[in-house]
């Protein structure tokens, strides 16, 4: 199992509805295989992550 661990858990809650294939965890994204990762999903997480401040909730 593989993850990625690089966005907080209000940009997580921001896109609760699209994740609904993926494997979502507390500021994790979890997968077996890379190429079923929705990318654009991660680009998103991603984007809420850098655009947000204060602490991480």
């Amino acid at each position: 199992m593989r993850a990625f661990y690089l966005f907080r858990g209000d940009a997580r809650d921001a896109f609760a509805e699209r994740p609904a294939d993926q494997d979502v965890g507390g500021g994790c994204l979890r997968f077996s295989e890379p190429d079923r990762v929705d990318l654009d999903l991660v680009h998103d997480l991603l984007r809420a992550t850098a655009a947000a401040s204060g602490p991480v909730a």
